[in-house]
């Protein structure tokens, strides 16, 4: 029974949030206020934040993954984080992100390798995700400039700087069994420039996220503080991550709305926003899927 249960949990947790959505939400005056919103700005804003994230999460790939910085390479590694990003939308946990590790295998990189580097990236996703949220409600709550942008970075720092702790770790185990398992799988140290650009890319990946969601909900008429923003961007992508369900489908509408309206926004302007957003994912998705045929090209180019 307790198997049962966690299995459907995520199917569970979407069908109540998905409810609550369609029985809280005014769609009868949403649905007359959506096509006044400017459908082409929010549009453009949205392909061209999304370029510039997939754009950023490829450099800091090639760079935790110490690959070279060729033409080919970068191609090439845009196209497959692009459709790996998309995966991750709608998968749980953004468990798509793992075809990151089938495609790196092409590039010459070991499994193993791969996967560490994986990890490793993700550690400096959840830690950006809880500074943004933690960072964002210091300020809300106390309004002090300082403490907020103090612990903005220092959570963030911690995460990016996983890879000198892990490379430590395994020095101090020394040449244990364990310790050169661990060894062979991290691979040869990361050098302080990767590092250096390693943690740039994440910065620029989640203030680039960060921006085009102020962007999206402005256009939706809904004006924000950056620290607010901070705040509901990292506390619904933590919550849309635990929830399990696959882009937070109906979670972050609900998490949105509730926050907004928590902010002192009108519920109607706050459930528009929620629902413009929501518009991202199929953007995201379509733009990664039309790399498709770039990537097939190049992988049989590369295959001749």
């Amino acid at each position: 029974m307790i198997t049962v249960v966690r299995r459907l949990w995520p199917v569970l947790v979407a069908l109540i949030a998905c409810s609550v959505v369609l029985y809280q939400f005014d769609w009868r005056n949403m649905l007359v206020l959506l096509p006044t919103l400017p459908v082409g700005w929010l549009l453009l804003v949205m392909a061209s934040g999304t370029i510039l994230v997939f754009a950023t999460s490829a450099a800091r790939w090639i760079a935790i993954n110490q690959l070279s910085w060729e033409a080919r390479t970068i191609k090439r590694v845009y196209c497959y984080v692009a459709l790996a990003m998309a995966a991750s939308l709608v998968t749980p946990f953004q468990l798509g992100e793992l075809l990151k590790i089938r495609f790196a295998q092409e590039s010459g990189l070991k499994l193993g390798n791969s996967a560490v580097n994986l990890a490793l990236e993700r550690i400096a996703d959840l830690f950006t995700i809880c500074a943004l949220g933690v960072a964002g409600l210091i300020y809300i709550q106390t309004g002090f400039f300082s403490l907020a942008i103090a612990t903005l970075f220092s959570i963030t720092l911690f995460g990016i700087f996983t890879p000198l702790m892990l490379q430590g770790f395994i020095a101090w185990l020394g040449d244990t069994s364990f310790g050169s398992r661990l060894k062979s799988l991290a691979g040869p140290p990361l050098p302080l420039r990767n590092l250096v650009l390693v943690g740039v890319m994440t910065f620029l990946k989640w203030g680039l996220t960060l921006a085009l969601w102020m962007l999206i909900i402005r256009l939706a008429n809904v004006d924000i503080s950056f620290w607010q923003g901070s705040f509901l961007l990292g506390a619904v992508a933590a919550i849309s991550i635990l929830s399990m369900i696959p882009g937070g489908i109906g979670v972050q509408e609900f998490s949105v709305r509730t926050m907004l309206v928590g902010m002192g926004i009108e519920p109607l302007h706050a459930e528009t926003a929620a629902i413009v957003l929501r518009f991202l994912t199929p953007v995201m998705v379509l733009i990664a899927a039309a790399h498709l045929p770039l990537f097939y090209k190049k992988a049989q180019s590369t295959t001749a």
